[in-house]
């Protein structure tokens, strides 16, 4: 009896270009243009059977609703899928890989998230690049990131993650890698969930969590995100602090001098104070280390839209919820 194919949800918003069989350049920009994207690369649907979503458009920018939008065709479609794969814009994914990880928590179905080398249609900008990347690659890249994705959507990953290049990353522990033209993410502290060879080797020892299922279905894109330097005064008019519903800080120092205290606790808002070694507590702020820069914005921005209680947002702000506290 011949296996049964897996069910694979493959959501697209952006991180679409590849090149077509008269190697034109070709991208999902509507929902007419899915059929024909998919048809360049046949050999996707021998490996599983394929549902695509159409999401967002390639030069569509990828904003709090799209990730919601992403997030409730995942929700919608969890009793009828082995598993989904994520296809959106580069400078994003990391971003979008994130906030999947916060809102789906603990989930017992793999997120593979990929992109092509290039997102966005501005071809006259790219030229070099693209050049480059077609001799190199055949397609930028995204033919075989689908293809490695779809072999390890059935493996029941810890949680997102990114498939790129030769290497599967933890959502909670990719940067961008600008050395080299294959892996364009990497991970910080160098531990990947698998690696591309002969097939895809997925490390034995992953971690689950024991911990229940739970989803939330927002995200909040109103927070103020302000870099620290010791010794340079902040210049924030206290009118803009109208536009948002928290701030987030980066600092290179582990305190905050004693006027900007001041300022942090006269904002009257949830503010979250952040530097990857560690940095001493403050009155006002919530204070939290040893997670990637990106991880803490998207926390943020996940806790502000879902803990309206202070006491609420900063506890919450401390846990350990999806493995993001790597030290």
């Amino acid at each position: 009896m011949a296996r049964k194919k897996k069910k694979i949800i493959l959501l697209l918003a952006g991180g679409t270009l590849l090149l077509d069989k008269e190697a034109k350049f070709l991208a999902v920009q509507d929902s007419l243009d899915v059929d024909h994207w998919l048809r360049q690369m046949p050999e996707l649907s021998i490996l599983a059977d394929i549902e695509p979503i159409f999401i967002s458009g390639e030069d569509q920018e990828i904003t709090p609703q799209i990730w919601e939008k992403i997030a409730n065709k995942i929700s919608n479609n969890l009793g009828n899928a082995d598993g989904f794969i994520v296809v959106s814009k580069t400078g994003q994914l990391i971003n979008t890989a994130l906030v999947l990880g916060f809102i789906f928590q603990n989930i017992k179905k793999s997120i593979i998230l990929t992109c092509s080398q290039i997102s966005g249609t501005d071809f006259l900008n790219k030229k070099e690049k693209i050049n480059k990347l077609k001799d190199k690659h055949g397609g930028l890249g995204l033919r075989s990131n689908l293809i490695n994705a779809l072999q390890i959507t059935d493996s029941k990953l810890p949680g997102p993650a990114i498939m790129s290049g030769t290497r599967l990353i933890s959502a909670v522990q990719a940067v961008k890698n600008y050395h080299d033209d294959t892996n364009i993410f990497a991970s910080f502290n160098d531990a990947y969930w698998g690696k591309v060879g002969f097939g895809i080797n997925i490390k034995k020892d992953l971690k689950h969590s024991t911990k229940q299922f739970e989803i939330f279905k927002k995200i909040n894109s109103k927070i103020l995100i302000l870099e620290d330097f010791p010794g340079v005064e902040w210049s924030v008019d206290r009118e803009i602090f109208k536009k948002y519903q928290g701030v987030i800080i980066k600092t290179s120092a582990q305190s905050i001098d004693q006027n900007k205290q001041k300022q942090i606790a006269s904002w009257k808002l949830p503010v979250v104070l952040y530097n990857y070694q560690g940095i001493l507590s403050i009155e006002g702020a919530v204070v939290i280390s040893g997670c990637t820069w990106s991880a803490a914005v998207v926390k943020t921005m996940w806790a502000l839209a879902n803990f309206k209680e202070l006491a609420d947002f900063n506890k919450v702000m401390k846990q350990n919820l999806i493995g993001e506290f790597t030290v």
